[in-house]
């Protein structure tokens, strides 16, 4: 999950500060208040935000799995009502229990996405396991399945979309189909493979596939997807400054392929949501985490899609509670509250 590419850190670690480390202002935090009970004209609104043209948030929440029980506090209970996208890093609940009754809750009254995330060798597994004689005749054919058989698993139990963290090379990754980087064989450098599977799932999901169900690709972007993708979310993790945050979104995005509205950054939030990430140089703010300089940046090619963090979960621990995530959201979003 941590997947960084190392040409580009070799790159970045060379690269020179051209901001001033004078300026010191730090951004406050937004005193929110903690309303019990909420009106349905607050989720009639909420809903009506996250249905707007706005920067969003995207967050990998691990310990979703587990059935949960009234009136003890989960994960779903802690998710600010302003985060757009959660992608299921710890799975999805039993079918039937209480946080499976309460992901479809929160997902009509605040309008919140839930995805679907494997690694790719997950999907090759899902191949392996259910389309093996299909997989020995033809690969592609296989992957038309798999992709079928992603969308009907969505469609099963009400989910938002599926997320691909594709990390080719990595460990535990390469030698797989979606694991390798030329895969069956390259298109301009790229995998045709992942390629087959991104086109294969936009009959079903994504902007090409009319269904309102999201697709995005993490970690590694893919060339010839963009297309058929709604976000791609670039593990930028413990990226320090505008330029290099330019420099990811240049090279990962293929020198302007990739729309910037479709681009997302994240940062890491396992080790880093303490601080909100590392020190970010800021030309206008100064020094300040970097989950708020990845918020306040944008490329300079327009809008960028919005920001993420990986374990988002980590930082209800804040007090206040996800205090980094809330600030984020209403730098991106200032005419309302993050709630």
């Amino acid at each position: 999950m941590k997947a960084i590419n190392n040409i580009f850190l070799l790159l970045l670690l060379f690269l020179p500060i051209f901001f001033s480390c004078q300026k010191q202002n730090e951004v406050q935090a937004i005193k929110v208040p903690r309303v019990i009970q909420r009106s349905e004209e607050y989720y009639k609104n909420l809903r009506a935000y996250k249905a707007s043209d706005h920067q969003i948030f995207f967050g990998w929440f691990g310990d979703t799995g587990r059935a949960g029980t009234p009136g003890v506090s989960s994960v779903y209970d802690q998710i600010p009502d302003s985060v757009d996208i959660v992608s299921l890093w710890g799975g999805y609940p039993p079918e039937g229990s209480h946080n499976a009754n309460l992901l479809q809750r929160i997902r009509r009254e605040k309008g919140t996405k839930f995805v679907w995330v494997l690694f790719g060798s997950g999907v090759d597994d899902m191949m392996d396991r259910h389309f093996p004689t299909v997989k020995e005749r033809s690969v592609f054919e296989a992957i038309d399945s798999v992709a079928k058989a992603i969308s009907d698993t969505i469609t099963r139990y009400g989910l938002d979309g599926f997320d691909l963290d594709y990390e080719p090379g990595e460990q535990g990754e390469r030698d797989r189909v979606f694991g390798r980087n030329d895969g069956l064989g390259s298109d301009a450098g790229g995998s045709l493979s992942v390629q087959r599977l991104f086109q294969a799932l936009s009959n079903y999901l994504g902007p090409r596939s009319n269904s309102g169900k999201l697709l995005i690709i993490d970690g590694y972007n893919e060339r010839g997807i963009e297309p058929y993708i709604d976000y791609y979310v670039q593990q930028a993790y413990y990226s320090s400054s505008p330029i290099i945050l330019q420099i990811r979104y240049d090279a990962f995005g293929f020198n302007g392929v990739l729309p910037p509205h479709k681009f997302i950054p994240a940062e890491d939030f396992e080790q880093g949501w303490r601080a909100g990430g590392v020190i970010f140089l800021d030309p206008s703010l100064g020094r300040i985490p970097s989950l708020l300089g990845f918020a306040n940046w944008n490329p300079t090619q327009g809008q960028k899609g919005g920001i993420g963090a990986y374990h988002a979960e980590y930082e209800y621990g804040s007090n206040p509670d996800y205090n980094y995530i809330r600030q984020a959201i209403q730098l991106m979003n200032p005419a309302g509250k993050s709630q």
